[in-house]
């Protein structure tokens, strides 16, 4: 999603998910892609693409509406120059590269803000992924972020904050230590916390706990 800027000439919501939805689709053709989400009455075949495109338009209006009500939530320019918009960072730890796309950093009241921008339902119950992005941030630019968040967009709105002082250089290199020496083993335990509704590999996996499979 593109940031608003000062003076900047702004398209409609629909033109600018239209543009997004052409970009990332690209070739690929999604005439049988898997459908997300639970069959409701208002839309009996999930979250399909007339959903999303439904949807998206209207997310993005309700994003530019946050921006503009929330002015003291600037985008952050990281000291390399590069605004804080889908920043991209891989740093090194114990000679593990790990790539990551951070969606946004604000600056607000002079610290920094990790967000990262949802379109599910449900908030994250885990911070863990504003914890690697914390780690990236610090290692890449050797400053101090305290505070994450996730922007909701079905609510148009931020989740609580988070103090992500827990996710330590120590602790986060201990997690990305065992998690490389187990993709070099092969060694890949199944997650069934999102079976129901999120995984598209549930028909063919032996551990699933989708009640309709």
């Amino acid at each position: 999603m593109r940031e608003l800027r000062q003076g900047e000439h702004v398209s409609t919501p629909n033109a600018l998910w239209s543009t997004a939805w052409d970009l990332c689709k690209g070739d690929v053709d999604l005439t049988n892609a898997r459908v997300g989400g639970r069959a409701t009455k208002a839309n009996p075949n999930k979250e399909d693409q007339t959903f999303w495109q439904a949807a998206g338009p209207r997310w993005v209006e309700g994003y530019i509406a946050w921006r503009k009500t929330n002015p003291d939530w600037k985008i952050w320019t990281a000291p390399d120059g590069n605004l804080g918009i889908e920043l991209a960072l891989t740093p090194v730890v114990n000679d593990v590269p790990v790539k990551m796309i951070i969606d946004r950093v604000f600056e607000v009241n002079g610290e920094l803000v990790i967000v990262d921008l949802k379109t599910s339902q449900n908030t994250p119950t885990s911070s863990l992924q504003l914890g690697f992005y914390k780690l990236g941030l610090e290692q890449q630019f050797g400053i101090e972020v305290k505070w994450g968040t996730y922007y909701m967009s079905r609510g148009n709105n931020i989740s609580e904050m988070v103090d992500l002082s827990e996710y330590t250089y120590e602790k986060m290199e201990y997690l990305i230590t065992q998690f490389d020496a187990a993709r070099k083993a092969a060694i890949f335990l199944p997650n069934t916390n999102s079976c129901q509704y999120m995984c598209g590999l549930t028909e063919y996996c032996q551990f699933s706990i989708k009640k309709d499979k």
